[in-house]
């Protein structure tokens, strides 16, 4: 039985106003054929075109850029994965076939400056081409769907577009193309039925010749008119969302100087906007742009957080700084998007936002300067916007991507990510209790279980709502956060879990969506003392001894319970035995090479290897080590496989699943007899203990052993218990309350799979008839298309609240509890 004390006459500090947001990158294609429901793929001609700064690679399917970063791009289809899941048909163009006509790119004569191709077509009598959308072309009986296109031809030619799927026609209509130059076209297609997978068909029955230039068809029925999809925005409406961060993300960054993402690329007539090819595989056409964002936000009442490039491209992605005009290029760029967004009519970005019908300025209450930036030529580039910015626009709020007041930069609020499994998330609900209360705010802009066996499942909702009640506990610096990814197309996914799936005409939300839900519609005015007592859950662990060191290490009897062990995995370097003696000699340069292929900021100078069977939970590991003068090695504890990301499995095999930087176990460090112990981690390692001393003597070979029950880990050399320490744990209960005049607001994780009678006392009387809004279910429960609502939450009402009263949290649980004051 756990206990929760509330004290409501003890008012802590007032909930942050805009604590719950929305943080949209367009990854995965979230943006066209998702949230911009376009459904022609490929409707500028322009997806097979690598910009400046990128070379195809002899594969056919990989790019690299001037910097070295590489990424596939199999002609503009993307990424291998998709090409093979989606049994995507080859052609030059994508999206785009023919029978019986030629196709080809018109690389000169294009509908504007800005379009790089426009789409030759030479029709024989019959002859058609068609665009397969992404992964297919949706219709509803009755509904009508506005096509339109640019194109020229010398003389008149009869066109007939249909939307068909299997031979029949669902809509149809013909227009005649013909007169000077390029002219825009429209026509409406009103469906006969429903489908899923059809193609837009133009043919035409007479031999001649087409140039387009830009063609779009998308629904005629979209939210409040403003061009996105329906389902998905009242997905984000559900939620409750005080702000919105956009348009990313690493995409605002991008990978070279030609796909760095420019405000000036993303507003007016969306058939004269410059594509840009993203760095999650494909190029978006830029129809969702900086007006539709600013929309949005004003349609669900979100304050808009701009992200805006700071003059460096995606330092994870092998960066490239911008300078001198280019750097003033983008801060002048930075400072337009203010002026589009506040100014008044008459100002010349103000002018542009009228011209796309908005005469009134939008809000923009926050910016943040670069994403996942970091250094000293981001702390450079962060002061130089910072200056500029709070010299014109000194109300808007800056966010800075790391803790650059700690080298003298002036900053407001600071943005940290945290991706990881479910322990780390539910260990770490304290993670700000510490903080400096006098420094900076707090945006959690980017946060996930994504890793581990519960990723996208309803134990990992736990875990994420878990952190999210520590981030309500400081909400005195912990201004915003936002849950990333936001959107996947489940065809062309490029991270997993994704917040919400879609595909052409159906949506759902995973588990984690439902906590974002109650938890941003319960948000309180106060947050009021509490304390609460419950069970303890040990991190589930398991593993085998494994060595690591820098340089050529000599060990010799490695045992694990009692009988000899072998080497079972040479991760990095190679084991020699001589006699009864063992040398673990350092990488080689394929080793090394694989290595930094795979994770290029990781550590390749240390051999790593691996001792008997993975699935080892408890027992007893022992190795005589000689030790020398200078000679750095780490014994590690648990060293499994940790379950890697979706992401992560794309393009591996079962044998690049065991590689160095997909082990993490608990590291014993040793070096001229000091000692520490901890674990890899995300921002920093984590130390689990003080760091401590050994007498080992050099020249000498000692036994270092381990031997742990799951919950206590004890460290020996030469028979001595040296350290105890206790494996990772977290409550098994997790609340925080707040209250308004009115109500109590508890919510509360419980993630024991069993159910939790919790004690609650109060010092206030409340009504004896609550509500409980509740999200629970099996640990693995999932949601799909079959089964949208499989993990959902619930309301009921329940009876018996008192200052004193029991509530059976269910097993695998989010509960938030509404309490009504007696008057």
């Amino acid at each position: 039985m756990s206990q929760l004390q509330i004290q409501t006459k003890n008012r802590k500090f007032e909930t942050a106003k805009d604590l719950y947001g929305i943080f949209f990158e367009d990854i995965s294609r979230a943006g066209d054929g998702g949230l911009y429901p376009e459904f022609l793929r490929n409707r500028t001609f322009e997806d097979s075109l690598l910009p400046d700064g990128y070379e195809e690679k002899g594969d056919g399917v990989h790019v690299v850029t001037c910097s070295g970063w590489e990424d596939e791009f199999n002609n503009g289809e993307g990424l291998s994965y998709w090409v093979e899941k989606n049994k995507i048909a080859p052609t030059p163009i994508p999206a785009w076939y023919a029978e019986h006509a030629q196709m080809e790119l018109e690389r000169k004569d294009t509908l504007n400056a800005n379009r790089s191709a426009a789409l030759r077509v030479h029709f024989e009598a019959g002859g058609y081409v068609y665009n397969t959308g992404f992964h297919g072309i949706p219709q509803k009986q009755g509904e009508a769907y506005p096509l339109y296109l640019f194109a020229k031809s010398d003389r008149p030619v009869c066109l007939e577009f249909s939307i068909e799927e299997d031979g029949y026609q669902f809509a149809q209509s013909r227009l005649t193309i013909g007169g000077e130059g390029y002219v825009r076209y429209d026509t409406i297609l009103v469906s006969d039925g429903d489908c899923e997978n059809a193609s837009l068909v133009i043919r035409s029955q007479e031999e001649g010749e087409v140039l387009f230039g830009f063609i779009s068809l998308m629904p005629g029925k979209t939210y409040n008119g403003h061009g996105l999809r329906t389902d998905l925005v009242e997905k984000l409406k559900g939620l409750n969302p005080s702000f919105m961060r956009f348009p990313g993300g690493c995409i605002v960054e991008g990978s070279t100087l030609s796909t760095v993402m420019m405000f000036k690329n993303t507003i007016g007539p969306v058939w004269e906007r410059p594509g840009n090819l993203l760095v999650w595989h494909y190029r978006s056409y830029n129809g969702l742009g900086y007006h539709e964002y600013l929309q949005l936000c004003e349609d669900l009442d979100m304050e808009p957080l701009y992200v805006c490039n700071c003059g460096m491209t995606c330092q994870g992605r092998r960066g490239v700084l911008l300078t001198d005009e280019e750097l003033e290029e983008m801060l002048q760029d930075t400072l337009n998007a203010i002026e589009y967004a506040l100014g008044p009519v008459n100002s010349k970005w103000g002018r542009q936002r009228a011209a796309m019908g908005h005469p009134a300025p939008f809000r923009l209450t926050y910016l943040e300067i670069g994403n996942e930036n970091w250094g000293p030529n981001y702390e450079e580039r962060y002061q130089l916007f910072y200056r500029e910015i709070k010299k014109r626009y000194p109300q808007i709020k800056t966010i800075a991507n790391t803790h650059v007041e700690e080298h003298g930069c002036p900053v407001e609020c600071v943005d940290e990510h945290f991706y990881n499994n479910v322990e780390f998330f539910t260990e770490n609900v304290g993670y700000y209790d510490s903080y400096d209360r006098q420094g900076p705010g707090i945006f959690v802009g980017e946060q996930a279980v994504n890793e581990g066996i519960y990723s996208g499942k309803l134990y990992a909702a736990l875990g994420e709502a878990a952190f999210l009640v520590g981030l309500e506990r400081n909400q005195d610096i912990v201004r915003l956060a936002s849950y990333a990814p936001l959107f996947e197309n489940v065809n062309y996914d490029a991270w997993f879990p994704n917040l919400i799936r879609f595909d052409n005409h159906r949506s759902f939300g995973i588990p984690t969506y439902y906590v974002w839900r109650m938890f941003g519609k319960n948000r309180g005015k106060y947050v009021v003392e509490s304390t609460q007592e419950s069970d303890v859950i040990y991190r589930p662990m398991k593993g085998m001894a494994s060595l690591k060191a820098k340089k050529a290490l000599h060990y010799r009897n490695p045992i694990w319970e009692g009988a000899p062990a072998a080497v079972t995995h040479e991760l990095m370097g190679h084991v020699k035995k001589t006699g009864e003696e063992f040398c673990l000699e350092m990488p080689d340069e394929q080793q090394k090479e694989v290595f930094l292929n795979k994770m290029r900021w990781a550590d390749a100078e240390k051999s790593f290897v691996i001792f008997g069977e993975e699935d080892q939970t408890c027992g007893r590991f022992e190795v005589e080590v000689l030790v020398e003068e200078d000679l750095a090695f780490e014994i590690g504890v648990f060293s499994a496989r940790i379950c890697r990301s979706f992401f992560d499995q794309l393009q591996e095999t079962e044998q690049d699943a065991w590689h160095a930087v997909k082990i993490r176990p608990f590291l014993w460090k040793i070096k001229d007899g000091k000692c520490s112990f901890g674990e890899p981690a995300f921002p920093e390692d984590r130390k689990l203990t003080d760091d401590f001393t050994i007498d080992a003597a050099p020249g000498e070979y000692h036994r270092f052993a381990y031997e742990t029950d799951g919950q206590v880990i004890r460290l020996f050399v030469d028979g001595v218990l040296q350290k105890e320490i206790k494996v990772p744990s977290s409550p098994s209960f997790i609340s925080v309350v707040t209250e308004t005049e009115e109500e109590i607001i508890i919510k509360a994780v419980n993630m024991s799979g069993e159910v939790d009678p919790v004690n609650i006392t109060l010092d206030c009387d409340v009504e004896t008839l609550y509500t409980v809004t509740l999200l629970t279910g099996a640990k693995d429960a999932e949601n799909s298309f079959e089964k949208p609502k499989n993990v959902r939450d619930r309301m009921i009402s329940l009876r018996g609240a008192a200052e004193s009263f029991v509530y059976e949290a269910p097993a695998y649980s989010v509960s938030v509890l509404l309490l009504k004051k007696k008057a």
